[in-house]
């Protein structure tokens, strides 16, 4: 009992820090990386405080253009077509997760490779995109960056989470970074409105933890 506790705590963390990251909340942990892109992106969860500006968000700190939201919309859309009609290799890896999980019901110790599993299956339920981003070769960072832009202002309807950032302390000073996302965030916001319902739409489809298997 005590290691399926463990496994499911571990696949928990794995789905909150994927939901939370396009959340909006806190600025924030990173998505997970592509295993091509580990070695030369920022190492994800840095510290609020004290930090490069890289280290503490990946989210584009100029106003969106148009390019960036076709890009989104081309990635986006391939994704929810992905997630609504999965690949062999994407239906194996959340078939895998499951057996991981049944599994651990049963007390079956989790392997490295029963992580890489889960890790995976995390990616084909809640970011494709991130996927179909690897596939396309665009370049991860980039598209990251674009996307934490517009999935800071556009909330994902799957989710209870409100996707307007942390509530600050009472007193709070905001810093020059949270000055300029703030003033970023309210332009991409208004850019946005023609595109807002099917960004909506996409998260939904990409994004949707009932896509997680149980």
């Amino acid at each position: 009992m005590c290691t399926s506790r463990r496994v499911r705590t571990l696949w928990l963390g794995i789905v909150i820090c994927a939901a939370v990251s396009f959340a909006g909340c806190g600025r924030k942990e990173t998505a997970p990386l592509s295993e091509g892109e580990e070695n030369s992106t920022a190492a994800p969860g840095a510290k609020h405080a004290e930090a490069s500006l890289d280290q503490q968000t990946e989210q584009k700190l100029d106003p969106l253009t148009l390019g960036d939201v076709e890009l989104y919309l081309k990635v986006m859309r391939a994704a929810a077509e992905r997630v609504k009609n999965p690949t062999a290799s994407d239906k194996s890896a959340l078939e895998g997760a499951r057996k991981i999980l049944a599994g651990s019901a049963l007390g079956r110790v989790p392997t490295q490779d029963d992580v890489k599993t889960l890790e995976r299956a995390n990616l084909v339920a809640l970011s494709m995109d991130q996927i179909v981003v690897e596939e396309m070769k665009i370049d991860g960072r980039t598209y990251r960056g674009i996307a934490e832009a517009i999935e800071s202002v556009v909330q994902n309807p799957s989710l209870t989470v409100a996707s307007g950032g942390r509530v600050p302390a009472p007193g709070h000073t905001p810093t020059p970074l949270e000055k300029r996302l703030s003033g970023v965030n309210a332009a991409n916001d208004k850019f946005l409105a023609p595109y807002r319902e099917e960004v909506k739409k996409l998260i939904a489809a990409v994004r949707n933890p009932a896509n997680l298997p149980k």
